[in-house]
């Protein structure tokens, strides 16, 4: 806001965009709060979009403005006529880029904040990111560590929602149940006219029960009894709403033979969780499924830390047609790249690491190191620039 005349603030709903953009009120000058969730704001906002933007304030804030995308176009002009830096906070529960209205209007003159769940380590008080630690030093992190499954379990299914984090198990599945059924469709309904909105929840208990599995549309369409196409506007949306994550698949050219579909991850493990039925307890019981959101836990720990992070690197998957997989690839802007495979078992074997091994020998001196994340306390040096390390050491370290 010191430096840019349009901040964007995206996220999914109820991970703390008003809460953020209150305590922005703090700040010096003249702010004014416009939420298009209320329907005469809305009304004002549609019938009179440049006049509605003109307002003799120093920051004006405009709470879900994907609702009325022609105002993208009256803060452009707004924005013109005034480069003042901070004059507009614009938060959505959908992506904001992908509405062609606000891509055309706003380029060179917007920055986009994503703004996600709570971290693990931000909830430990810490403003660190494991990204950045790895970048420097990868050996930093490869400290034994204290891990109890329990805890594991009950991470996982309690998640990031901050109102999900205050309540107590028995209130948490209430409040998810409720998001699942009412918050999504709700903002899917509003960005995108699809004629089976009410199936949504049915569709997200579909694809949590798959969560860390590459993605198969075909096989989803069928089990699911639409169409391929039909399901593919229905997943665009439900990522467009932050609600999806898609973890795209890496190949650098290293074989014709690597696998490119994207992974599926929800974007919280504690509503997957929900939408799955698991307690903690249960989720102790089935040790496959327990590997999967463990894995989805750790890809989104990562994404959210990438995003304040310095060193910003990108996320993706490794597979081939051979077997080998990589759970978790960090490229960083410089071409280094960072291997993590997450495994629910404190018995590790030799042939978990065997994707880490195969990115290490093809990828020479790109390879920064590689990492096989398991529920075992013990950390340690496997061989050249691998290392076994527990699974909290992505949320727990010193560095």
């Amino acid at each position: 806001m010191t430096d840019t005349p349009v901040v964007v603030l995206n996220g999914a709903r109820q991970v703390g965009k008003s809460t953020l953009v209150t305590d922005l009120l703090h700040l010096s000058g003249r702010v004014e709060v416009m939420t298009l969730d209320h329907e005469p704001t809305l009304r004002a906002a549609s019938s009179d979009p440049r006049t509605f933007v003109e307002r003799s304030v120093d920051t004006l804030v405009i709470d879900e403005a994907q609702l009325e995308p022609r105002l993208f176009r009256a803060v452009k002009a707004a924005v013109d006529t005034d480069r003042r830096p901070g004059r507009f906070v614009l938060t959505g529960s959908a992506r904001l880029l992908s509405v062609p209205e606000m891509a055309d209007a706003l380029v060179g003159r917007v920055e986009v904040i994503e703004l996600w769940p709570f971290s693990e380590i931000e909830l430990a008080g810490s403003r660190s990111s494991v990204v950045d630690v790895i970048e420097r030093s990868p050996d930093a992190i490869v400290v034994s560590r204290a891990v109890r499954r329990k805890d594991l379990a009950e991470l996982v299914v309690r998640g990031g929602f901050p109102e999900a984090v205050s309540r107590t198990p028995g209130r948490r599945r209430a409040w998810f149940d409720a998001y699942a059924s009412t918050s999504v469709t709700r903002v899917v309904n509003q960005i995108a006219d699809l004629e089976r909105v009410a199936e949504i929840p049915r569709l997200l208990r579909l694809l949590a029960a798959r969560s860390a599995e590459e993605l198969n549309v075909a096989k989803l369409a069928s089990e699911f009894g639409w169409g391929a196409r039909t399901i593919d506007s229905y997943l665009a949306q439900l990522s467009s709403a932050f609600v999806l994550q898609l973890l795209p698949a890496w190949s650098a050219n290293l074989s014709s033979k690597v696998v490119h579909r994207p992974k599926i991850h929800l974007l919280d493990t504690g509503l997957c969780a929900a939408l799955c039925g698991l307690t903690a307890e249960r989720l102790m019981e089935a040790p496959e499924r327990f590997g999967r959101l463990l894995e989805t836990f750790v890809v989104m720990e990562l994404r959210k830390q990438s995003s304040w992070s310095e060193t910003q690197p990108a996320l993706w998957h490794f597979r081939d047609r051979g077997g080998a997989e990589v759970d978790i690839v960090l490229e960083y802007p410089d071409g280094r790249v960072v291997a993590i495979e997450v495994k629910s078992g404190a018995t590790p074997s030799h042939a978990d690491a065997r994707g880490l091994r195969l990115l290490r020998d093809r990828l020479g001196d790109r390879f920064h190191h590689g990492y096989l994340a398991t529920t075992a306390p013990e950390a340690h040096p496997l061989e050249d620039r691998l290392s076994a390390i527990p699974v909290t050491a992505f949320w727990n370290h010193d560095g």
